[in-house]
């Protein structure tokens, strides 16, 4: 039967120190001494908490209790050996989606077959925080929750994607990177700046930039929405200008269109 080994120090506070040539106090300092006791031969099911007031218990507590649920809504029981593999998957998956790092498995679009423990564990893990930060993927092969903003957000993700800003598998710097394309596109879309844009350029001399950011060291989701505002918003003053191109163009008078009797062409043509 394979054992679980939870390490348990306990402070033992000691002892008379017997320094050499000393044998009664005052002459003999006190001196504390730590003694840990190593209670490695705990077994496997020794791990176990209430669950019943998750606001004030630890982390260590929660994600046990997280992954129990989780767990049992496989189907599986928390008595099993694997759920020991599980919840270090689990636990492993909720500390690297708390530090917003690249998840080293593919969080969505996972196929029905039957996968290790482990491997279910940090998925489960890794969504538990995402779940909890609002974090969410559209399917944009799907023709599922169509609507305007999804195809915004696809148009995002492609972009995001090419810009090389992140790798896919990292939800949190894609997701800022896709607030951050969406953003600019908004400010590229007001009057101002869009005609600024189409006839002097996307920042005319003078005029106080689309967005500044701060100086000194960001952090890499940070970064990720800064980059995605620049690419965004370049998006849309090219899409304006593609527009109002196509607009003057339809606007031109061909040289041999007849005009009606009586009615003269404008001047130029």
């Amino acid at each position: 039967m394979r054992k679980y080994f939870l390490a348990a120090f306990l402070p033992v506070v000691t002892i008379l120190a017997m320094l050499q040539g000393c044998n009664k106090a005052p002459e003999c300092p006190e001196v504390s001494t730590v003694v840990y006791e190593d209670l490695s031969s705990v077994e496997k099911g020794a791990e176990s908490y209430s669950c019943s007031n998750l606001g004030k218990i630890s982390v260590l507590e929660q994600t046990w209790c997280e992954a129990k649920e989780q767990f049992e809504k496989r189907g599986q029981s928390p008595s099993s050996d694997d759920f020991l593999i599980y919840l270090k998957g689990f636990r492993e998956g909720y500390a690297q989606a708390s530090q917003a790092d690249d998840s080293k498995l593919s969080l969505f679009g996972v196929d029905s077959q039957p996968e290790p423990a482990y491997d279910m564990g940090y998925r489960d893990g890794y969504l538990s925080i995402t779940d909890a930060m609002g974090v969410f993927e559209y399917n944009c092969g799907s023709t599922d929750l169509a609507s305007e903003y999804k195809d915004r957000w696809c148009e995002a993700a492609d972009a995001y994607r090419s810009s090389g800003a992140g790798s896919d598998g990292n939800p949190f710097v894609k997701g800022r990177f896709i607030d951050g394309y969406m953003t600019g596109g908004r400010v590229a879309l007001t009057v101002p700046t869009s005609m600024e844009a189409f006839f002097g350029g996307e920042n005319p001399e003078g005029k106080q930039p689309a967005i500044v950011q701060p100086s000194g060291d960001l952090k890499n989701t940070e970064l990720a929405f800064y980059r995605g505002f620049d690419v965004g918003y370049k998006a849309m003053i090219d899409s304006i200008r593609e527009s109002i191109n196509q607009v003057m163009q339809q606007m031109q008078i061909p040289n041999n269109m007849e005009f009606p009797e009586g009615l003269m062409p404008p001047p130029g043509q």
